[in-house]
């Protein structure tokens, strides 16, 4: 068997063992009563488009039931600006229901055309304004006042009087379609609405909310809940926290669907994945032993695992039978894989210092997976973690170390890792981020006489030094804590993934509302002396900083000439 790789595109058979949730699906959009809108809901990868192609396939085949209508505002987006995107999803939706060229178009199409023409002249954020004026507003607060104090009263009564009167259009046209097409509904899929922007995706929902609930129409939105919360805290502010953002959702949506990544059968996933991708073939136990490194490290997301094996296959046709000859070397290499895709802090410590058998050794591995306090050994090796990834990355080298190391033992020995070594070199070419040095050198600096590092000793690591020259900054000029904030976090992005969750950047206001109790207290400086405070605002700042960020923190800052560091 030849080995061939696995590709990105969404699957339309069931991979992973969940086709009794697809036929249930199925047979709730073609039974229920309409309207009605069902959400997708998953993080990026984890199947929701597949679960979709797969549902419009069945329901296809079904004839004389169910029109089928696909938009992906994703594709679309990439030609449109923020307003025109809606009109261009309603536009290609019309068009979408097969409908012969008639009255019903024609004006439909004219509604389109005269809200794009009052747009222009309106502003960004007429057709939303009008919106919930026309439909009732979940959203009072921000949206109240803009339409109590319309800027411009003429203009906007003109959208909201078109329309007042496009869904009733939208619904003429849903009635031709279910007409002519000869079926019961029309089933409009809408995919990738999370990969928008945020503040972005909660505005197209917003206009969506005009023709969720048209008669034989069911909608089937593929979404993230936390990009909608997050879309929304964006746009409305303090006004707006968690309950009211899932009470924004809960309007629009009838039915939440939950991608049942829980409920993945990995194990035939793997299996099948090894011997039709990579043409190599597992027994039961080597099968079991990748399942759970690859619930260890990077979950059961697919995407995450077609790229995992993908770099696998790579690497084998890289390094050729001559270093992988053994099976032992195989396993090693997909062990080795595993980390760089979800610890690359880790893999690249290891990577550098994989020839010195004082830092890179048996006993290294052994501690990790034995210890009591993992985020004091990584911290004292100089290996970067983020919140809550000690325990994990202690969790991993337990089964990193089974797996290469000797049946049913979590411990591994020296000729383990030496075969390790042999790897590791060729391994960084499907590394996301490489360090062209050989030798490991932590980034340390001197700021007032005191000296900071990566996980330094003492907490005396980046983040504090972000800190207290953010703090001595604050005092020494005149900026706003609006300008400060806008100074730092246009320049540098959240540096930890969990906090680019929240969509803030590494300095934020304490009372902003995207900043729940858990992020303060595990991703912030927050304690009463931490606090920086500027006029009447109480600012924090975050934990995680790396030596670029900080590099180009003292940039923005202007301390270049009282910071010394042996990378500047």
């Amino acid at each position: 068997m030849v080995s061939r790789g696995s590709t990105d595109q969404p699957a339309r058979v069931d991979e992973f063992g969940i086709s009794n949730y697809v036929t249930g699906l199925c047979s709730f959009i073609t039974d229920c009563d309409t309207p009605m809108t069902i959400a997708i809901q998953g993080d990026w990868g984890s199947g929701k488009t597949s679960v979709m192609e797969m549902v419009k396939d069945r329901i296809n085949k079904e004839k004389n039931v169910v029109h089928c209508v696909w938009f992906n505002t994703w594709q679309f987006s990439q030609f449109n600006t923020a307003d025109s995107l809606s009109l261009s999803l309603i536009g290609a939706l019309v068009e979408g229901f097969g409908i012969s060229e008639g009255e019903q178009i024609q004006e439909m199409r004219g509604g389109i055309n005269r809200i794009g023409s009052a747009l222009a002249n309106l502003g960004k954020n007429a057709l939303y304004v009008a919106i919930d004026h026309t439909l009732g507003s979940t959203t009072s607060g921000i949206i109240k006042d803009k339409i109590e104090k319309p800027e411009n009263t003429d203009a906007d009564a003109n959208v909201h009087d078109t329309i007042a009167t496009l869904k009733e259009r939208f619904q003429a046209c849903v009635d031709a379609a279910v007409t002519e097409n000869k079926v019961d509904r029309v089933l409009v899929f809408i995919d990738d609405l999370d990969r928008l922007e945020p503040l972005r995706a909660v505005e197209l929902l917003e206009v969506l909310k005009i023709f969720l609930d048209c008669e034989k129409c069911v909608f089937v939105l593929a979404i993230d809940y936390n990009v909608v919360v997050s879309g929304v805290k964006s746009k409305y502010g303090a006004d707006f926290d968690e309950s009211k953002g899932r009470s924004f959702f809960d309007k629009i949506i009838q039915v939440p669907f939950k991608m049942p990544v829980a409920q993945y059968d990995i194990y035939s996933f793997v299996k099948k994945t090894f011997e039709n991708v990579a043409a190599i073939t597992c027994v039961d136990s080597d099968v079991k032993e990748s399942v759970a490194l690859i619930n260890a490290s990077i979950g059961s997301n697919p995407r995450s695992m077609k790229r995992l094996f993908n770099s696998y296959l790579l690497l084998l046709k890289v390094m050729g039978n001559e270093m992988l000859e053994k099976d032992e070397s195989k396993k090693a290499l997909f062990a080795i894989l595993c980390m760089q895709q979800r610890f690359e802090s880790l893999y690249n410590y290891i990577v550098l210092n994989r020839d010195d058998r004082e830092i890179v050794d048996a006993k290294f591995f052994n501690d990790l997976a034995d210890s009591d306090t993992p985020d004091k050994l990584l911290e004292d090796k100089g290996v970067d973690t983020e919140a809550g990834d000690a325990e994990r990355i202690k969790e991993f080298i337990a089964s990193f170390n089974n797996m290469i190391g000797k049946a049913g033992d979590d411990t591994i020995d020296d000729d383990s890792v030496d075969r390790l070594r042999l790897l590791l070199k060729s391994s960084s070419i499907t590394a996301t981020d490489t360090t062209p040095s050989k030798t490991k050198v932590r980034p340390t600096f001197v700021y007032k006489g005191d000296t900071y590092m990566t996980q330094g000793a003492n907490r005396m690591n980046l983040g504090n030094l972000a800190l207290r020259m953010i703090r001595d900054y604050a005092m020494e000029s005149d900026k706003t804590a609006e300008e400060l904030m806008d100074m730092i976090n246009s320049r540098i992005p959240a540096y930890w993934q969990d906090l680019k969750k929240t969509g803030l950047g590494q300095i934020s206001e304490r009372s902003n509302p995207a900043l729940g109790k858990k992020n303060i207290k595990d991703l912030h400086f927050a304690e009463k002396n931490e606090i920086v405070l500027l006029g009447d605002k109480e600012l924090i700042v975050c934990r995680g900083w790396g030596a670029g960020e900080l590099t180009t923190l003292i940039g923005i800052l202007g301390y270049s000439d009282r910071v010394s560091s042996n990378i500047m």
